[in-house]
């Protein structure tokens, strides 16, 4: 099934799955020695107040890091997760009663999983007042341990608190109980608003003492900033009648609300969206011109095999960073005759790996060298005259302004991951599955389906994966759910080579769909995958990228998630290509099967040019200049039909003369308009000085259909007035005949073969036309002075070498412009 090609290329893909997860950071957590242990960032449960005798909803959780590991730039470094490591956990006042489990005592002891993740559950005992706990390292006494407080025989009232920005909260407060569970009453409460995103914010009651209930509360009015607020209520314990010691004990307790300005949000997000789209296609466009004359080098790879042609996809999607860009050009490549199917196939399959790098650079987090490379590369843009220098500097600007959108995306998504309202919202896609069972099908679908409909209307997959991505690091979707959206993505970028397709030739649509079937395909095995947990009880595929990449992805807090959706991205793409690489003619022949072919495939009379190819203009005059050999060889047939007509008399060329004059007609206005259309391209110098010439060669082209059109004019006269040519004029015109094609074969030479310029010997044919045309009509005047030739005939015949010689002279124009062409496409 698979050739050795095949074979070898899958092995070359497996070696570079391996090492990229080295790049990652592939080393096992065990291997590291613990640095410091810190309160869990996501979830540590600390904070938190619950009645006497409750089990606090939120285990107290720490994580253990080793030190600072550089990263593959250098840079700051980051921190790894320590796993195995011993946890002490330890109550400090045995007699606020609480115990913890495991051990339902006042000390457990716990190993860090491969997160670097230890905890506990606490359960809060007959006792009013602050619980603290101590979590260290057992065999690692020197690293300092962390503290928890949690507060015992205190309800907060007004949990999950969210509104607009500079809204009103009421009844915002406590009820604190007494150790025997009776309310609490006349306890002082002393209310304050904190600092930062609070600014404006206020309380209604500074002080309030608790009543019959326990209970005291204010209204919150939320400050004007996005982001989250804070509220203090300070407890003190001065009734009178009760002992000194008997008093409670509680200090400060946060309440946090987010305030939200839901339309200043979605602006910023989608203004981020639009500079990561902008820095996107900047970058795309830099990189694309960087590498548009290697273009067509890289091409001639693809008709070896179709490995060679998975790698070129790969190489050049990776190069203008752009799997929409390379899809449409494939089309274009498709629609112009430049590739077959099965090579497209092959271009396609290359593309969707090629596109994954969009993701690893965002993965890699650098943010920091965003506002450097803006700078650096508008200065090279504005201040460099080399177009390299621009075009390098277009890139860097692109790279900046791709991060700039990236960090404002991620900024405002920021505070939605501590928005009760948007939590839930997401929690309706979540497909993280339930201890021990599946992912739910139906919101597995749904994900696949919002990726594949984002992709459609943005029409960016790139940047699909950047609010992916973005979601991601904030918390608000998990790996159980970004892969799905992922695979959706794959779907939906298919939509830009479709559309691309329309009004192309059946092949370029073939091409389309193949691009469509391929990633429709693989995100169904992949769908049923998700039901297969053959990987520790996890789906096999999401574990086998759990197990490439670093970091425990399934733990409490998804430790080094964005490495391990862009790796998910990365390694779909590579399995894909690898199932289906051995399937390519089967693939091509089910394109055939719904788009059959038919006779009449092609509306235009262009045979080289195609509209998809102005986004390259170098390989766009490439074609542009076959298009132009293309106009000359028809005007050759027509000019030799039009010698045979007048000199043999064979009628049937009068017809296919004036068939062809009217293709000819049309290629001009044809090719001229795409000429204009290419001009308006980013286009360097020499590319710009070049496309006049190919216009002037169009119009020259096109007139040498309009002289053999004359001449069938000339051999209308002799057939209507019965005349007949001397013999000596039929070989006065055969001689120009020859002489012309010999002009013919130097144009071909010169822009075909690429080899030396044609213009020298062209001007040296022409003086020897010059020469041969003065003799024939000296000869002519010799033949009507004796009486050999009739007056009607002797008119036509000097009409017949005139429209020869006009011929001759356009020959020359275009063998001179050849030579530009030569020039400028062999630099």
């Amino acid at each position: 099934m698979f050739s050795r090609s095949t074979i070898r290329l899958i092995g070359v893909m497996a070696l570079t799955c391996c090492i990229l997860s080295g790049l990652n950071g592939c080393d096992s957590a065990k291997t590291r020695l613990p640095d410091r242990v810190i309160l869990d960032i996501h979830a540590s449960g600390n904070g938190q107040s619950g009645k006497q005798g409750e089990i606090l909803p939120l285990p107290l959780r720490v994580t253990v890091e080793g030190p600072v590991e550089p990263g593959l730039f250098g840079g700051k470094g980051d921190r790894r997760a320590v796993a195995g490591v011993g946890v002490r956990f330890e109550i400090l006042d045995p007699a606020s009663r609480a115990t913890l489990t495991p051990g339902e005592g006042t000390a457990a002891e716990v190993s860090t999983d491969r997160a670097g993740s230890a905890s506990v559950s606490v359960a809060l005992g007959a006792y009013t007042g602050d619980v603290e706990i101590l979590a260290s390292l057992v065999e690692y006494p020197d690293i300092e341990p962390v503290r928890f407080r949690v507060v015992s025989g205190v309800d907060i009232l007004g949990s999950n608190l969210e509104g607009a920005v500079s809204a009103t909260l009421h009844d915002v407060g406590v009820r604190i109980l007494n150790p025997d569970g009776t309310p609490a009453e006349n306890l002082d409460v002393y209310f304050r608003t904190e600092s930062g995103k609070s600014s404006g914010a206020d309380v209604s009651s500074l002080h309030v003492l608790t009543d019959s209930k326990g209970e005291a509360t204010t209204d919150w009015k939320l400050g004007k900033e996005i982001g989250i607020n804070t509220l203090s209520a300070e407890v003190e314990d001065r009734r009178p009648g009760v002992a000194l010691e008997e008093r409670l004990s509680i200090r400060s307790i946060e309440f946090t609300a987010m305030a939200l300005d839901k339309q200043q949000m979605i602006i910023v997000l989608l203004g981020g969206l639009a500079i990561f789209l902008f820095g996107m296609k900047m970058m795309s466009d830099g990189l694309q011109r960087l590498a548009d004359k290697r273009l067509r080098s890289v091409l001639q790879f693809l008709t070896q095999n179709r490995v060679m042609a998975v790698f070129a996809g790969a190489m050049i999607t990776g190069l203008i960073q752009s799997s929409s860009a390379s899809t449409v050009m494939t089309v274009g490549f498709v629609n112009a005759g430049l590739l077959s199917l099965q090579q497209a196939i092959g271009v396609i399959f290359g593309a969707n790996i090629g596109t994954t790098v969009t993701a690893q650079i965002i993965a890699f987090k650098l943010e920091e060298l965003a506002y450097p490379a803006i700078c650096i590369g508008l200065v090279m843009m504005m201040a460099s005259r080399r177009v390299h220098i621009k075009y390098l500097g277009e890139t860097l600007l692109g790279f900046g302004l791709l991060f700039l959108g990236m960090m404002g995306m991620s900024d405002i998504l920021k505070p939605l991951s501590h928005s009760p309202e948007f939590i839930s919202w997401f929690q309706l896609f979540d497909c993280t599955p339930a201890e021990g069972g599946f992912m739910h099908p139906g919101r597995v679908f749904m994900c696949i389906l919002t990726g594949t409909l984002t992709t459609v209307v943005v029409q960016s997959s790139s940047a699909t994966v950047g609010l992916v991505l973005a979601l991601s690091s904030q918390g608000l979707i998990g790996f159980y759910t970004a892969v799905p959206l992922i695979l959706g993505d794959n779907i939906g970028t298919t939509i830009t080579a479709n559309l691309a397709a329309i009004g192309a030739n059946r092949n370029a649509r073939r091409a389309a769909l193949a691009h469509t079937l391929f990633n429709v395909f693989g995100a169904c095995y992949m769908y049923v995958l998700f039901f297969v947990p053959l990987w520790d009880g996890h789906p096999v595929f999401l574990g086998l990228v759990d197990w490439a990449t670093p970091g425990d992805v399934f733990g409490a807090h998804e430790e080094n998630i964005l490495r391990h959706v862009a790796n998910a991205h990365s390694l779909f793409n590579v399995v894909n290509v690898i199932i289906c690489l051995g399937f390519t003619g089967l693939l091509a022949r089910m394109c055939y099967l719904i788009i059959p072919y038919q006779d009449t495939e092609r509306d235009s009379v262009l045979v080289y040019l195609e509209p998809k190819l102005l986004s390259t203009p170098s390989i766009a005059l490439q074609q542009a200049v076959k298009e132009v050999v293309y106009m000359v060889r028809k005007g050759q047939k027509s000019m030799n039909e039009s010698c045979d007509l007048l000199c043999d008399g064979k009628e049937e060329y009068e017809t296919s003369i004036l068939e062809r004059e009217d293709v000819i007609d049309r290629l001009q206005k044809e090719v001229t308009a795409y000429l204009v259309d290419l001009s308006q391209a980013k286009l360097d110098g020499s590319q710009s000085a070049l496309i006049p010439a190919l216009i002037h060669a169009v119009n020259d082209a096109e007139r040498l259909g309009d002289h053999a059109e004359a001449q069938v004019e000339l051999y209308l006269l002799l057939k209507e007035g019965k005349f007949v040519l001397p013999e000596e004029s039929k070989q006065d015109i055969r001689k120009c005949q020859a002489h012309l094609n010999e002009k013919f074969e130097i144009i071909y030479k010169t822009l075909e073969d690429g080899k030396m310029p044609g213009g020298s010997k062209a001007r040296k044919l022409d003086r020897q036309l010059q020469n041969m045309m003065r003799d024939f009509t000296e000869a002519h005047v010799q033949r009507l002075e004796r009486g050999e030739c009739e007056v009607q005939t002797g008119v036509i015949y000097l009409d017949a070498l005139a429209h020869l010689e006009r011929v001759g002279d356009h020959l020359l124009n275009i063998a001179e412009r050849a030579d530009t062409v030569l020039a400028v496409t062999s630099a």
